[in-house]
């Protein structure tokens, strides 16, 4: 085993982010191989004052740095007191006192000013470089946890880039795939239709940026720049017009290499609330298209099934990742796994390959697919990785998170939940993962909640929101609840799906369905008799709900050691 440095402390974190020294480790990147420390930039990488205040200065004239006028003023103060080398000092009270003018006597747990805006400017900050700043060589960041910002060079590929005149993303390096975003205009020269498309289109920006699996360009930008489309580029195109019933958009995915169209959908407001149904569905066409399970990546990782690992871009590495998470075969994990391992090492600073390798880690750690090392130790110090390169990345806060709940380590993955929350409570793929995380570990009602809504919302949820689910109902005594629940589980490879049915049904007292899962169990899994209760333990941190799963197996004529 091996330790990573575990940033815990608000003022330490930020500190280290923002002179960019923090260590990157990997392990397990050959057999017998020893411990590799990359270290990922030093203080000479760090912009010059100069370079940080001309920065501030364009997102502060930018029509898309959509802040108020005292998340301007929080900005500048914040930038300018860590050029000034005093980032220690920049505190709740500090800023409350000298920003909002708030008294001296300041309470922070009465009084959530500083918490409350400094979200609206991450999101500021965050729609700022992901529309008008995509190309620019400074990024000023405002992670979680922390009220001092990352004051940064773009990624290396970027500064290139941008120094040789402005070509657009990184897709040489990396692999990934742009998608131009056309403004989804109306058919109507009514006022609020035009106020409502620039809304949608921009909306659409932000949320397709949360993921990290597609350059996200618009088409004006473009434009501007005297770019044309390549290949391996996809175009969302779209209009938003009024209808007798309401507000309609129509979206329509087109693949650039040969002009055909993937994906088509309308859309339709029934409620007559145009403002928050056109953010929603901002949010739905985000995740169809741009996510982990969205069209895009779904397309790619099917194109390149057959193609030697070896020969993967780093984004083919994660796409591989996928193929595997998604279809649950197990013969593609370790193909998977080796071309992460590769990534990593070649491209450290990849933070969608960390977290992608901390989740084959505890996927293989939970389910022991492949007899490889995966230790859990290992898989929470590369989704800190991933943490540390990109701090608002949910996906990579969700893989902390289920990390230390595998590890058991309850108080800091409750921590790390909810900084995940925080980042977007709105999301439309990570929420029901958020609230798996938090009923697993201990506020089961609420993570159930966030699971309902979060299917309510999405009719393609993941399999891991109906086994917090299962369990909370295991855990009240609701057997013929979780019976119910079980059998909507979709997952026939691994063995989490005949356990919740066989314990589920042992205690109904239904014996020969319990036994026929029983049986399914130990095909999956012939060992589970012996390594059963170590496994189940590995999900569920709570002995009282552990037992009463082991004895509901014992009921199915399955006893664990």
């Amino acid at each position: 085993m091996f330790a990573a440095e575990r940033f815990t402390g608000e003022a330490r974190f930020g500190s280290v982010l923002n002179h960019f020294g923090y260590k990157l480790v990997t392990r397990a990147l050959g057999k017998g191989s020893p411990v590799q420390e990359i270290t990922v930039g030093t203080n000479e990488h760090v912009p010059q004052s100069k370079a940080v205040l001309e920065q501030l200065d364009r997102v502060l004239a930018s029509s898309d740095f959509d802040a108020s006028p005292r998340s301007r003023d929080f900005v500048r103060f914040i930038v300018e007191e860590t050029l000034a080398g005093r980032a220690d000092d920049l505190t709740q009270a500090s800023i409350a006192t000298r920003v909002f003018g708030r008294r001296e006597d300041f309470d922070a747990t009465v009084d959530p000013i500083v918490r409350i805006q400094a979200g609206r400017l991450r999101r500021s900050l965050e729609r700022y470089y992901l529309l008008a700043g995509q190309n620019d060589a400074v990024r000023i960041d405002l992670p979680r946890g922390t009220y001092v910002p990352v004051l940064r060079w773009a990624r290396e590929g970027e500064r290139v880039a941008a120094a040789a005149g402005g070509e657009r993303r990184a897709t040489a390096t990396d692999g990934r795939p742009a998608v131009v975003v056309s403004l989804f205009d109306h058919r109507s020269p009514d006022p609020a239709l035009a106020e409502g498309a620039l809304l949608l289109d921009g909306s659409i920006c932000v949320e397709m940026g949360h993921y990290g699996d597609v350059d996200v360009v618009r088409r004006r930008d473009l434009d501007q720049l005297g770019k044309s489309l390549q290949q391996g580029d996809y175009a969302l195109l779209g209009h938003l017009s009024s209808a007798p019933e309401g507000s309609r958009v129509s979206a329509r995915l087109m693949d650039c290499r040969d002009a055909s169209q993937v994906w088509a959908q309308d859309y339709l407001d029934e409620r007559g609330e145009a403002g928050t149904f056109l953010r929603e569905i901002a949010r739905v066409i985000a995740a169809r298209v741009a996510s982990e399970q969205g069209i895009v990546a779904q397309r790619l990782w099917a194109e390149q099934r057959k193609r030697p690992e070896e020969k993967l871009t780093p984004y083919g590495a994660v796409l591989a990742s996928y193929q595997f998470t998604f279809e649950r075969d197990p013969k593609d994990f370790l193909p998977a796994l080796r071309a992460l391992q590769r990534t990593v090492r070649e491209r450290p600073e990849f933070a969608l390959a960390w977290v992608q390798l901390a989740r084959l880690y505890i996927a293989n750690y939970t389910f022991e697919i492949a007899d490889v090392a995966t230790p859990i130790d290992d898989a929470i110090a590369f989704a800190q990785n991933a943490v540390h390169l990109d701090p608002a990345s949910q996906r990579a806060r969700v893989a902390l998170a289920a990390a230390f709940l595998q590890k058991g380590e309850l108080d800091a993955g409750r921590a790390e939940v909810e900084k995940a929350y925080e980042i977007h409570p709105d999301s439309f793929i990570y929420l029901e993962w958020i609230g798996w995380l938090v009923a697993m570990l201990g506020d089961w009602e609420r993570g159930t909640d966030m699971i309902r809504r979060s299917m309510d919302r999405n009719p393609h949820h993941i399999p891991v929101s109906l086994h917090a689910v299962w369990a909370n109902h295991m855990r009240r005594g609701e057997f013929e609840e979780a019976h119910q629940i079980a059998l909507r589980y979709r997952d026939p490879v691994f063995f989490w799906r005949p356990v919740m049915r066989a314990s589920s049904l042992g205690h109904l007292s239904r014996k020969d369905e319990a036994k026929r899962e029983a049986a399914e169990i130990l095909r999956l899994k012939p060992d589970f008799a012996k390594r059963g209760r170590i496994l189940i333990g590995r999900y569920i941190k709570f002995p009282d709900v552990l037992e009463r799963i082991v004895d509901g197996l014992a009921k199915a004529g399955l006893k664990l050691a």
